[in-house]
């Protein structure tokens, strides 16, 4: 039995049935998808009902889910999805911020750990927000309200706005400034350029950069395409390949760290052929 980590699939039906041949899932294998099930592709109801019927999954939500989950609530609110789709968004409704696997200790998440959090921590925060996701009463001030861009971390914050904090670390977070706040602007690589300009003012440091060691062994996350699946670091793994811009789909066996890739243009070349 094996446990398997998939990245950011981004509504590409065809590129997530390609990746699952590639993985060949036996009895007992388990799927964890990093997040960004959805968004940009061209089937984000059919990747849903795809992996509903996957025996054995687990869920990280990305914040294109999230996007996902405000953009149909009224719809999903007053039954005017149809059987199958209310059924994807409760998947969605289902899912995690954070999965913790204790056999390799490994934590994954879409973006990112605040720094200085511990794994109990870390879980705390995520369930704080799962719960309120499954709330029918809370579910449409939710989807008003977690859109924000607070960009630090205070265990004292209450209410929306610590809501939209944890939100922002889990499925928004790449870079630190040297004020240790988030910045929402910054998409490229892992090394920037020196400041130029006012929107990045301050020096930026990739997240997973600003400790030695964090409370797991290792922590896999998506999210981020332009570091192209690579972060320098072993305990730190990324496994989101830009699959949607025209990369690669990525995923990883979580006990043995094998890699698999389907590359956008292979995927591109079937979709023509079928």
């Amino acid at each position: 039995m094996s446990d398997y980590i998939i990245g950011d699939v981004h509504g590409s039906l065809s590129g997530l049935i390609c990746i699952l041949e590639k993985l060949s899932l036996g009895a007992g294998d388990t799927v964890f998808f990093i997040g960004d099930l959805v968004g940009k592709g061209e089937d984000d109801w059919g990747v849903l009902d795809f992996v509903d019927k996957i025996p054995s999954r687990q869920i990280i939500l990305g914040n294109h889910d999230l996007h996902f989950l405000k953009t149909h609530q009224a719809a999903y609110r007053t039954n005017k999805l149809t059987e199958g789709q209310q059924r994807g968004y409760d998947l969605l409704r289902a899912a995690s911020l954070a999965k913790w696997q204790a056999k390799t200790d490994t934590l994954m998440v879409h973006a990112g750990v605040w720094p200085g959090w511990s794994l109990a921590k870390a879980l705390a925060y995520a369930a704080e927000v799962e719960a309120i996701l499954k709330d029918d009463a809370l579910l449409k001030d939710f989807c008003e309200a977690f859109y924000g861009d607070e960009a630090d971390w205070d265990e004292k914050r209450i209410g929306w706005k610590r809501v939209r904090s944890i939100i922002n670390i889990f499925t928004r977070m790449r870079m630190l400034n040297d004020s240790k706040n988030m910045d929402f602007a910054y998409t490229g690589p892992l090394v920037p350029e020196l400041p130029t300009s006012d929107t990045h003012a301050e020096r930026l440091t990739a997240w997973f950069n600003w400790q030695e060691q964090w409370p797991c062994k290792k922590i896999v996350f998506g999210h981020w395409a332009r570091l192209n699946g690579q972060t320098g670091r072993q305990d730190i793994i990324n496994i989101d390949g830009g699959f949607v811009y025209g990369g690669e789909l990525l995923a990883i066996n979580c006990d043995t760290g094998q890699r698999y890739s389907v590359k956008h243009e292979e995927v591109k070349n079937i979709r023509r052929s079928s």
